[in-house]
Formats: structure tokens, sequence, C-alpha cells
């Protein structure tokens, strides 16, 4: 369950860890359900401009939210404050369904 485990990551003061899974998480899943097809060397922004051209607007708007999130904590040392690292869980859920696995 990528969310809940996201969730708990969050709580745990792990937010990196958090942004990754859930991350890791969205394209295991657009991949396995035939919506996108990713390359090894794609770039997150290759990501986006991928998902925003094959998938609804709220998973492409959701996505495009979650990689600028994961890209600040990742590469700019910058985590969201918890309540926003919460919604990224509980959007997860909505866009990709609360029992998807990584």
């Amino acid at each position: 369950d990528v969310p809940a485990a996201a969730l708990a990551l969050v709580q745990a003061g792990r937010a990196r860890e958090a942004l990754s899974l859930l991350y890791r998480g969205a394209l295991s899943a657009l991949v396995h359900r035939g919506r996108v097809v990713l390359a090894p060397g794609d770039t997150e922004g290759d990501c986006v401009r991928m998902v925003s051209a094959h998938c609804a607007v709220d998973i492409a708007r959701y996505f495009a939210r979650l990689v600028r999130y994961w890209q600040r904590t990742a590469y700019g040392g910058e985590p969201p404050d918890d309540a926003t690292a919460s919604a990224l869980c509980r959007d997860w859920a909505a866009c990709f369904g609360a029992g998807e696995h990584a």
C-alpha cells in the first residue's frame, strides 16, 4: 500500500523516502497499466511530459506536483511540510488507488 507506507515515512520525519516511494510507485502504476512507456534514460521532466501527453488531466497535474516536490527535496534539500507531504500521500491514492503496489 504505497500511500500508507509513504504516510508512515512522513510521520517518522522521512519525507525524502516518502516522496521517493510515491514517485516510484506512480511510475510503476503508470507503466504497468500501459499508460506510458518510459526509456531507461528518461529524466523526471521526460516523465512529466509523457504523463501529460498520455494521461487524464487530474493524474498529470498530480504527477507534475509530486515531481516538483520530489526534485525540491532530492536535489534542493527542501522537503515539504508535513501537511503537504500528507496531502501528496492522500492524493496519490485518489489517482492510483490506495492498494496499488510499486
